[in-house]
């Protein structure tokens, strides 16, 4: 069967709204594009393949493959076969209080597979699909039923990550989970300001240098890092707001000029912020709007 992409421009004919629920059977490749949403996949006959920041994914049915605001991805369908499409506005991730300072652990995407067949992943695809159910039953309220159900899921995946980023035998360790999410949530919060490690040292109360050594346990990077890849994050998120200036971004990031900006942002992503926005555009250009 030929592919043409058509599916890509269905897509602007379904529901709107902060999660659209798409059910997807046609046979159309995806080309390299990018949103600025989450992007669920969730194959339910015949397997999916996609390829994410470079690495390639197979899905077979009831894996799930999520894919964060602005990632590059490409995505191959069989001739046959049916999946369920989830595109999720990042307001939604934002408003669930705790997770926003965690996103890196999405990043570049978090892949469910068969083989590691557990409770976590059972109960997360069992929420996508009664986000499906309420999708298709149309009832009153439902697009706050679904919002409900997708915040679950992202909940649940978000703590299976945590957990396999952090298992270990120490007993105090669910409550020093909840003590760095709070900081961790802090520091999204602020990655914008200058902030030392003294200053969320005595925000965490710790000393520093215990915060620093149980913050890498934790996160699996130095404060230093973690601050670096939130203020990161936050300067994509806003180059891809057309609407913004560069030297806009630059100030709303918290750089004190332009230059200093530029050369952070090119040392960190490998491209000057003109470039990674002039990039996207090129990756997206068919795409983005109809995604």
């Amino acid at each position: 069967m030929e592919k043409n992409y058509a599916s890509l421009r269905q897509l602007d004919h379904h529901e709107q709204g902060a999660i659209r629920v798409y059910p997807n059977r046609e046979a159309d490749d995806y080309p390299a594009h990018w949103h600025m949403k989450y992007e669920i996949i969730l194959p339910v006959s015949e397997s999916y393949s996609a390829v994410v920041d470079g690495q390639s994914y197979d899905l077979v049915p009831g894996e799930v493959l999520v894919i964060p605001a602005g990632v590059v991805h490409e995505i191959f369908a069989p001739d046959q076969g049916m999946r369920y499409i989830f595109m999720v506005d990042q307001d939604v991730v934002y408003r669930l209080e705790g997770l926003a300072g965690i996103q890196h652990f999405f990043y570049p995407c978090v892949h469910l597979r068969a083989s590691q067949e557990d409770a976590v992943l059972r109960e997360a695809r069992d929420c996508l699909m009664q986000a499906v159910r309420e999708r298709e039953n149309r009832q009153m309220l439902d697009q706050a039923a679904i919002q409900a159900w997708i915040g679950l899921f992202l909940i649940r995946v978000a703590r299976w990550l945590m957990q396999g980023a952090h298992a270990g035998p120490d007993e105090r360790r669910p409550h020093m989970n909840e003590a760095f999410l709070d900081i961790c949530a802090y520091i999204t919060e602020h990655c914008n300001e200058k902030l030392t490690l003294e200053d969320v040292a005595a925000y965490s109360g710790y000393s520093k240098y215990h915060f620093s050594r149980i913050f890498k346990e934790y996160t699996g990077m130095s404060f230093y890092e973690f601050y670096l890849r939130q203020r990161m994050l936050l300067c994509r998120q806003l180059l891809n707001e057309k609407n913004l200036s560069v030297t806009e971004v630059a100030s709303r990031a918290g750089f004190g000029s332009l230059a200093t900006f530029n050369r952070v942002f090119k040392q960190y992503e490998g491209v000057t912020p003109t470039q990674y926005r002039q990039l996207k555009q090129i990756k997206g250009m068919s795409t983005h709007h109809g995604r």
